[in-house]
């Protein structure tokens, strides 16, 4: 129940969220004949979608979920006893499909096989199972293992947890792999936005970890310029993970995960 309600509940915070909320009420206003009213929330729905749809804002609320780690040249990372790479990354072959497909995020497995194959960690543990409502039999850990192994990474290097379905899952099913291996100072490796509450997760179970960001999504120094405000779908896209990863570091906050 609780990972069905960790996905619907953001919803009610997240921007086109509050924007439906916004022109119900102003829907149910039009037909109680509250005609001002009802205009002053249809005008509050367009600034809401409006401010949250620019890049402006997408791009400054997603650089504060990413400052708190900073990315590290491959030199510059220590080594460890092993990599733990966080899925979230990859879509299984489910018709039409005949090829597993990456997200955004899949910067994350590039990124642990390239630490595996600098000599950083001699072993990876991939962490990742199907959401309840997934239509894939194979857990997503399954999935990385193939990537890897075409990156470079040899199949007995390589560690599968697929039982989990959210980050504090990830940290707690991790356990018996990090233990039956003796791996000191792990080597964590996902999203820069995601890290936060990554490492916070598995010093809750008490494993603490080197953060290895990547997927940094963010980037440059340039001032905003004309098209920064304005509205952009990918823009949306981005203010809502923001808020919602926002909303995941409060949560495990208040169940002592962190």
């Amino acid at each position: 129940m609780y990972v069905y309600l960790s996905k619907i509940l953001p919803i009610f915070v997240m921007p086109l969220g509050i924007v439906f909320v916004l022109l119900l009420v102003a829907l149910i206003l039009l037909r109680r004949d509250r005609k001002r009213i009802a205009a002053g929330f249809l005008a509050l729905a367009m600034v809401v979608l409006w401010v949250s749809s620019m890049p402006f804002t997408a791009n400054l609320l997603y650089q504060s979920i990413e400052s708190r780690y900073s990315p590290m040249p491959l030199d510059q990372v220590p080594a460890g006893g092993c990599i733990i790479v966080l899925g979230g990354v990859v879509e299984a072959p489910i018709l039409p499909r005949v090829d597993i497909e990456f997200n955004d995020a899949i910067d994350r497995v590039y990124k642990a096989a390239e630490l595996f194959r600098a000599g950083k960690a001699p072993y990876v543990i991939v962490t990742g199972g199907n959401q309840p409502w997934s239509e894939s039999g194979t857990a997503e850990a399954e999935l990385i293992r193939e990537v890897l192994m075409e990156w470079g990474v040899p199949e007995d290097a390589i560690f599968l947890e697929g039982s989990s379905r959210n980050t504090r899952e990830n940290a707690l099913y991790s356990q018996n792999i990090i233990n039956a291996i003796a791996c000191e100072k792990p080597l964590l490796v996902t999203s820069a936005a995601h890290m936060q509450r990554a490492v916070a997760a598995f010093g809750s179970v008490g494993t603490g970890v080197t953060p290895v960001v990547t997927d940094v999504r963010v980037a440059g120094t340039a001032l905003p310029a004309v098209m920064d405000f304005i509205p952009d779908a990918e823009a949306l896209s981005m203010t809502s993970d923001a808020i919602r990863e926002w909303v995941g570091q409060k949560v495990y906050a208040m169940q002592g995960w962190n």
